[in-house]
C-alpha cells in the first residue's frame, strides 16, 4: 500500500469559484456548482490520479463567512468544517475572484491563513471575465508571493496548477494495490431529509466530519469519508436528503437530489435510513427504491429509536410495517439504532461485511446449476402459451450484483412469481444477504424458439 496521501484543501470565501475548480481538478462533477452562495456546506474529498500515477487527496471547503452574514445560517459549522481540514492541509489553495477584486472577507481569511502562507498558493478565478485580468496585481496587497490566475470555468492556468501540485506530490504516493484488491467498500447513506444521515457518518467515521444540524436539507453535496476497520476499508458517501422531486421546489435542493443518486450510482451498498418517530412514508418508499432501481446492495436503518421506552412487541411491529411498504426490499435485513447516541451503531460494520462479502463474491458453475436443479425439481416452471420451459444450465454473469443467466429454450420473459422463487432459491442456498439477485433469461444458441 502507498505512504499517507499529501492533502490538498481548496478555501474562500462564497461564491469565488472553488467547486468548479474542486471539478476541474478531479476532472468530474463531484461538486455541486451554482451561482446561489454556500452550495457547499461540508466538506467534499476526492483522490486525484496525475499522469504520472502519483495521488493526492482533494478537500473542497464550504465558503468562509465572517461577521453577521445573513447568507448562511450554517456559516460558524462551515468555518469549523474548513478549520479542520486545514489543520491536516500540507497545501492550500486560497481562491479569490478576480473579476469582483478584492474583498472585506478575503482579507479576513488571508489574515487567518497567514500562519500557512509557506503552504498557500493564492488563486485569483475567474480572469476569464472582462476586465478582470488587470485585477490581478492588486492581490499582492494580501501578502502572498505565490500568486496564479487562471479559470476554472474554462481551465485557463490549470495545467500550470497541476505542474505545481506535481512539485509537491511524492513518488511514494503511487498507488500499489495489489491485483485482485477489490477496493474500499462504497457505501452511500441515504434517506429523505432530517432522519439523521449526517449524524450516523460521523458515528461511523468516528469524528465530526459532516455538518450536523437538525434543520432539514443541512447537506447539499456527497462528501466522501474514508476509514478503516479491522483491516478492511470502507468508503462511505454522506448525502443529501433525497425528496420526491415534486417536493423540491427550491433549485439547489433539485440539484442535491441529483447529487443524491448519482452517489448511489456510485456505491456498492445502500444504508437506507427510516425515521422511528415518523414510521415508513412515502418517501422513504421512494428513496429505497432508487437503491433497488440501481441493483445495490441495502441495509434498512431504523434510526432515533432512542427517542422512546420500546417495548419487545414494538421491534416487531416496526418491522411488518416496513416489510409491507417496502415488499421491494425483501433481501435487505433491518436494524433499529440511534445515531446521536451510538446506540446499536456496532452492528452496522458486521452486517455489512457480511452482505459485501456476498455481493462481490463469484460462485462456481456447478453450485450454480445443482441449485437450479433442485429449484426446478421442487417447482416446475409455467409454461408459455401452452408450451413446457426447460432451462438447460446457469453461469454467473458478473458480480456485485450476483447476476445470473439461465439459459433455456424460450427467452420470454419469466413470470414475476416464478422470478422471485428462482432469486429466493439461489439466495438461500448461496447464503446471500442484504443484496438483489439478477437473473437473465437467454435462449441458448443454436436451439429455435418454441
Amino acid at each position: 500500500m502507498a505512504t499517507s496521501l499529501k492533502k490538498i484543501v481548496i478555501v474562500g470565501r462564497p461564491n469565488v469559484g472553488k467547486s468548479t475548480l474542486f471539478n476541474r481538478l478531479a476532472g468530474k462533477r463531484r461538486a455541486l456548482t451554482h451561482d446561489l452562495p454556500g452550495m457547499t456546506r461540508d466538506r467534499l474529498s476526492d483522490v486525484i490520479t496525475l499522469d504520472n500515477g502519483r495521488r493526492f487527496e482533494l478537500t473542497d471547503t464550504g465558503g468562509l463567512e465572517y461577521g453577521d452574514s445573513p447568507m448562511s445560517a450554517f456559516a460558524g459549522e462551515i468555518r469549523d468544517q474548513a478549520r479542520r481540514a486545514l489543520e491536516t492541509a500540507d497545501f492550500i489553495l486560497f481562491v479569490v475572484d478576480g473579476s469582483a477584486g478584492i474583498l472585506t472577507e478575503d482579507r479576513d481569511i488571508a489574515q487567518e491563513l497567514r500562519a500557512a502562507s509557506d503552504r498557500t498558493l493564492l488563486l485569483v478565478n475567474k480572469v476569464d471575465r472582462k476586465d478582470s485580468a488587470e485585477n490581478v496585481s492588486d492581490f499582492y496587497e494580501l501578502g502572498y508571493n505565490r500568486i496564479l490566475a487562471l479559470s476554472a470555468e474554462h481551465g485557463e492556468g490549470i495545467d500550470e496548477l497541476f505542474d505545481i501540485i506535481g512539485a509537491i506530490v511524492p513518488e511514494d504516493s503511487i498507488d500499489e494495490t495489489e491485483e485482485g484488491d477489490l477496493g474500499p467498500i462504497r457505501i452511500a447513506i441515504i434517506g429523505r431529509p432530517n432522519v439523521g444521515k449526517s449524524s450516523l457518518l460521523n458515528r461511523l467515521a468516528n469524528e465530526e466530519r459532516a455538518v450536523v444540524s437538525p434543520i432539514s436539507g443541512t447537506t447539499r453535496d456527497a462528501i466522501d469519508s474514508e476509514i478503516e476497520r479491522n483491516g478492511q476499508r470502507y468508503l462511505i458517501i454522506d448525502t443529501a436528503g433525497i425528496r420526491r422531486k415534486g417536493k423540491t421546489h427550491d433549485e439547489a435542493e433539485k440539484l442535491s437530489v441529483i447529487s443524491a443518486r448519482k452517489a448511489i450510482e456510485r456505491c456498492e451498498i445502500a444504508l437506507v435510513m427510516i425515521d422511528a418517530i415518523d414510521g415508513v412514508t412515502g418517501q422513504d418508499a421512494t428513496v429505497a427504491g432508487y437503491a433497488e432501481d440501481a441493483g445495490r446492495a441495502a441495509m434498512l436503518l431504523v434510526n432515533k429509536w432512542d427517542a422512546a421506552a420500546h417495548a419487545q412487541d414494538d421491534y416487531k411491529k416496526v418491522e411488518e410495517e416496513i416489510r409491507f411498504k417496502l415488499k421491494f426490499l425483501p433481501y435487505a435485513p433491518i436494524e433499529f439504532i440511534s445515531a446521536k447516541t451510538g446506540r446499536r451503531v456496532e452492528k452496522v460494520f458486521p452486517r455489512i461485511d457480511e452482505i459485501m462479502t456476498g455481493y462481490r463474491k463469484r460462485f462456481p458453475t456447478s453450485q450454480l446449476n445443482q441449485i437450479l436443479e433442485r429449484a426446478i425439481a421442487t417447482h416446475q416452471p409455467p409454461a408459455m402459451r401452452g408450451r413446457p420451459r426447460r432451462f438447460y444450465y446457469t453461469t454467473q454473469l458478473k458480480a456485485a450484483p450476483p447476476t445470473f443467466a439461465l439459459f433455456s429454450n424460450m427467452d420470454d420473459p419469466l413470470h414475476f412469481s416464478y422470478r422471485r422463487f428462482l432469486e429466493n432459491q439461489f439466495r438461500e442456498a448461496l447464503g446471500l444477504v442484504g443484496c438483489p439477485i439478477h437473473l437473465v433469461l437467454r435462449a441458448r444458441k443454436g436451439m429455435k424458439k418454441e
